[in-house]
């Protein structure tokens, strides 16, 4: 027998006037569920269903019947089949047990489901109905891709419906909510196809009816904090991006979807600490949550903040396209709603508002005791007590012995002023000063006396908190966005990321010099790890080594380059202790370095500190002797037309030679010309040399472990191999930093290195190993090789004689330069002065034929030979061929 649909049937106004429950004009009552002094359940008369505000019950008819005679849904249905006045038998409605073993046609007559809408059978079986959906996502590729595309595959409690059970959820992925008891209770759907062709229907939200329960299900008891996400498939995201359940989750139902329900929820958790609202970032996902939260905080009394989504992202698209990583961090940099606008302008997290607002109840009842400064207004502050107005102009010193300060005391009536220079460490003076400005301002002595004790304390206080402020801005990296963090991240995880890197260096406008400016560029990022490595740039007047200097420092971040154009012999020992801290120190052309400056320049880059005997006066005013430190360690590129003559400061630093080739010179005319046509956009430029910047800021200074370090030999021919060897196994650190992120590590956190960054290193530093090794510097090299290419294009080059200004035309060099060169040449006797006269000229020829060719091949094949046996030892096969990474 089919039954009538009950609830159609059984206006809920009978239910209440059965039961006799009156509702006022607001169609509210009091709710029979729980103890309630004002009306708060809502009763709508046009869907014959009720919500309570206060205790989160919510329903139809039936379930009104259930809940107010705390029985079965069975027992329900009967009870309002009588209230309807059917006359039916037991028989008549089907026991859940029946239900269950009928078949789809006999339940599709018994539930009266008409429409896709499901009546109260039906949602007893949620369950059931839900295993189903799940069991049927497998079959769905497009489901299955879906899931993919959002990276939410690995979830568990997801399913799909084709539209086979529920139309209204047809081709949607569902979602289960639940009660507090842990029983699905409805079902959430997401569209994940088109609807006869129509984008519009794609990505809706779909609910069954009479929506209720939540979702993932009801917050745990001992919930401490708990994060409120937009839409259920955040907070399904948000499922996989937290590991330790350290934070409990609750999805609302849209920017408006805060029910009574959750509400309800969320007021049973005694131990609540913290809400935390993680929104969408666009206007109404952040209108939304301001305005729950501020709801919220005045309901709970908890701490409720929210989290700063970035403009146009939501936790789904975070987690796609930047990893757990950035959800993390953004819930970590979360900011409470009752912020000011002040500190909201300064980006404090939770943590800092936290400790900062225990250390702000300190301090205020300091303030009211000691009478704060004034410190608004640059180089013056302002001290005013109920004696007097203290006025202080110009800076504090940075020392600690002694506090001079220039003073003004102000009556705080007539306005006069008594003016004054003093040291406030010196007792006597100090009460000196009191005691004058108390007679002409008609003042108490004794009370400016206390007032300037007091000063003094408060001036003492600041200025330490200035100190440490500007100790830890010297320091520290531009704080990056979290979108920009995640885009660096992910670049610094690619396998071939030293061949980005040097492709990214080129795009920031270094044209050619491919292996310099990777070799200089790796340099550069060591100064933010504690074994800093410096670099020399040989070239001759005019080869550009000061333009590549520039570019290469412009690719560091700004707040971490000093750049010098002319030293001082002293200057360097006059310093802040901790200015040269992690820095990279430029200096565009040492040939202007005195000898004293030169030595600082080397005990700063050995010792990372320079220790100098100074007189100084003490606190009586005597003159004393005194120490004074500045400290490293710091990273170094210098440029210099000369070499041998730094023959100390080349031991300490790479060394690299400019190519001067006629390539390379091509290679900048063509840039120039297509810079001026404006076919080189500045902009790519500006934004490859950006995204380097912040590259560089995600480093970290780890330690490295390098297992290899004992089983590489240089060349033993090498000019002062100890520290060459030293400076090899610094540079093999730091292309494994650079792999921070790529690399494995040990118990304690230490960055392992393996063969490749040893290949790696070798192939981008070869060139200046071979200097090392070569008697001739760079640019002499260079200017011999070109040499003998002209004399070998002659007939009978052994004998072949020439003068300088054959040579100067052919390969276009100045007079000044082409003479150093073969004065050096001659020196070491790769050349002979054959004849001629001074008024018509020398002749020249060459009597040394060095190989470098041969001489550079040995020394690769001998460094890339044990590289090579190191990866078979390690792995079973080999690294590679060098031309893998960099053009030789």
């Amino acid at each position: 027998m089919q039954i009538p649909d009950i609830k159609k049937r059984l206006p809920i106004m009978s239910v209440l006037a059965h039961y006799g429950i009156k509702m006022n004009k607001n169609d509210h009552i009091k709710c029979p569920f729980h103890k309630d002094d004002k009306p708060s359940c809502k009763i709508y008369t046009d869907t014959n269903t009720y919500n309570c505000f206060g205790c989160g019950k919510t329903g139809d008819v039936i379930q009104f019947i259930q809940d107010k005679e705390n029985c079965n849904k069975h027992t329900a249905l009967k009870k309002a089949a009588e209230l309807a006045g059917e006359q039916i038998k037991n028989t008549d409605v089907m026991s859940p047990d029946s239900y269950r073993g009928a078949s789809s046609k006999d339940k599709t007559e018994v539930m009266g489901i008409s429409s896709g809408k499901a009546s109260v059978k039906e949602a007893e079986n949620f369950a059931e109905l839900f295993n189903r959906q799940k069991e049927g996502l497998p079959r769905s590729p497009k489901a299955q891709e879906y899931l993919r595309n959002r990276c939410l595959e690995q979830l568990q409690e997801v399913g799909y419906n084709s539209g086979v059970n529920w139309k209204k959820l047809k081709q949607c992925i569902t979602f289960p909510l639940k009660d507090k008891n842990g029983n699905i209770v409805s079902l959430y759907g997401r569209r994940i196809t088109e609807s006869n062709g129509h984008n519009a229907e794609f990505g809706k939200h779909y609910y069954t009816e009479n929506r209720k329960g939540l979702y993932p299900h009801y917050p745990d008891k001992h919930t401490e904090t708990l994060i409120i996400t937009e839409a259920i498939i955040d907070a399904a995201t948000l499922q996989l991006s937290i590991e330790n359940n350290q934070y409990s989750i609750l999805a609302a139902y849209g920017t408006n979807g805060l029910t009574a329900e959750h509400k309800a929820a969320i007021s049973q958790l005694s131990n609540l600490q913290e809400v935390i609202f993680f929104f969408d970032g666009d206007t109404a996902g952040k209108q939304g949550a301001t305005k729950y939260s501020e709801e919220l905080r005045k309901d709970k009394a908890c701490l409720v903040s929210t989290v700063t989504t970035p403009d146009g992202e939501d936790i789904n698209s975070l987690f796609v396209n930047y990893g757990k990583e950035a959800i993390l961090q953004l819930i970590e940099e979360r900011q409470p709603v009752d912020l000011k606008a002040s500190q909201l302008s300064n980006n404090l997290t939770i943590k800092q508002y936290s400790n900062q607002t225990k250390a702000a109840t300190a301090a205020v009842q300091t303030v009211h005791a000691l009478s704060p400064l004034k410190t608004d207004i640059p180089n013056k502050i302002i001290h005013q007590t109920p004696t007097a107005r203290y006025i202080i102009k110009g800076s504090l010193p940075k020392t600690f012995d002694r506090m001079l300060v220039s003073l003004d005391v102000q009556h705080p009536e007539t306005g006069i002023k008594y003016r004054c220079r003093l040291d406030l460490y010196e007792e006597k003076q100090t009460r000196k000063e009191a005691r004058e400005a108390s007679e002409k301002l008609d003042l108490r002595s004794d009370l400016v006396e206390n007032d300037l004790s007091q000063l003094t304390d408060l001036l003492e206080e600041y200025r330490d908190n200035q100190l440490q402020q500007s100790t830890e801005e010297n320091s520290n990296d531009k704080a990056l966005r979290l979108p920009e963090q995640a885009k660096c991240k992910a670049f610094l995880q690619k396998e071939d990321l030293i061949q980005n890197l040097n492709e990214l260096i080129g795009q920031s406008g270094i044209v050619g010099e491919e292996n310099n400016r990777l070799f200089l560029f790796i340099i550069g990022t060591s100064h933010k790890m504690k074994d800093t490595l410096h670099a020399l740039i040989q070239g001759s007047s005019g080869s550009g080594k000061t333009h590549l200097l520039s570019k290469i420092a412009a690719l560091m971040p700004p707040e971490r380059v000093v750049k010098f154009t002319r030293v001082t012999e002293n200057s360097f020992y006059n310093y802040d202790e901790y200015f040269f801290r992690n820095k990279l120190i430029c200096l565009e052309d040492i040939d202007g370095l005195k000898e004293e400056a030169l030595f600082a320049w080397r005990e700063l880059i050995s010792n990372e500190q320079l220790s100098s005997s100074t007189s100084q006066k003490d606190e009586n005013g005597n003159i004393r002797s005194a120490q004074r430190i500045v400290r490293g360690p710091m990273a170094s590129i210098c440029a210099t037309t000369h070499g041998q003559i730094y023959e100390d400061n080349m031991s300490r630093m790479f060394i690299v030679a400019v190519d001067e080739s006629s390539e390379q010179t091509q290679k900048i005319m063509n840039y120039q010309s297509k810079t001026a046509s404006g076919t080189i956009e500045k902009k790519l430029e500006v934004e490859a040399k950006e995204f380097l910047q912040n590259s560089i800021r995600m480093l970290k200074p780890l330690k490295v472990i390098n297992p290899y370090a004992d089983k590489i030999k240089l060349p033993p021919q090498a000019h002062k191999i100890r520290r060459l060897h030293e400076l090899f196994l610094s540079f093999v650190k730091q292309v494994t930093l650079i792999h921070q992120y790529q690399r494995k590590r040990d118990g304690q956190g230490r960055v392992i290195t393996e063969p490749e960054d040893l290949k790696t290193a070798v192939e981008i530093m070869f060139d200046s190993i071979f200097l090392k090794v070569d008697e001739l510097d760079g640019s002499l090299r260079q200017f011999f090789e070109q040499l003998k290419a002209y004399v070998l294009a002659k007939e009978n080059p052994q004998n072949y004689e020439f003068m300088q200004r054959e040579i100067r035309h052919a390969l276009n060099l100045n007079k000044t330069q082409l003479f150093r060169y073969l004065n050096e040449l001659m020196e070491l006797e790769y050349l002979q002065q054959s004849g001629g006269y001074a008024n018509r000229g020398f002749k020249y020829k060459i009597i040394y034929w060095d190989n470098v060719t041969k001489l550079r091949s040995e020394i690769k094949a001998y460094l890339f030979g044990q590289i090579e046996k190191l990866a078979f030892q390690s792995v079973g096969t080999p690294v590679g061929t060098p031309e893998n990474y960099i053009k030789n």
